[in-house]
């Protein structure tokens, strides 16, 4: 598949920047330094008001720029996407990383708690990249 993006600049400032691919559609949420709790918050907030404004059916975060991520945002951040994607107004979020922060993401929140003999479950359509090809790819793949 060849992949030809068209993005419209939505949104933009020294921390992040927000477009929107019209092939998806796809909101693309790019961190363009390491945010504060704060600007990470703001960040998903105004990301999430146009992702539901624009229709996106599909999310992409390119957080390539956060060497870390806190937990309690990592989690803020689940709690907030949560709803979005599990109400069907997002069919799938792809979030494209660092290799040292992938492995220090915790994948928890994501996931079921299931006991330990049976097989845990996705709560929600989510994963982790190390490249923007492959996230898209994903993300465009039905």
């Amino acid at each position: 598949m060849i992949y030809t993006s068209k993005l419209h600049l939505l949104f933009e400032d020294t921390i992040f920047k927000i477009e929107l691919d019209a092939i998806g559609p796809i909101l693309r949420l790019t961190w363009q330094q390491h945010p504060s709790s704060e600007d990470y918050r703001r960040g998903y907030r105004q990301a999430i008001l146009l992702a539901l404004e624009h229709k996106a059916k599909y999310w992409l975060t390119d957080s390539r720029m956060l060497p870390y991520l806190h937990m309690t945002d990592q989690h803020w951040m689940y709690t907030k996407m949560r709803p979005l994607l599990k109400g069907g107004k997002l069919q799938k979020m792809a979030i494209v990383m660092q290799p040292e922060t992938l492995m220090m993401t915790d994948i928890n929140p994501i996931m079921d708690q299931a006991s330990p003999n049976q097989k845990r479950e996705k709560l929600i359509n989510m994963e982790f990249f190390l490249d923007l090809e492959s996230a898209k790819l994903w993300l465009l793949n039905e």
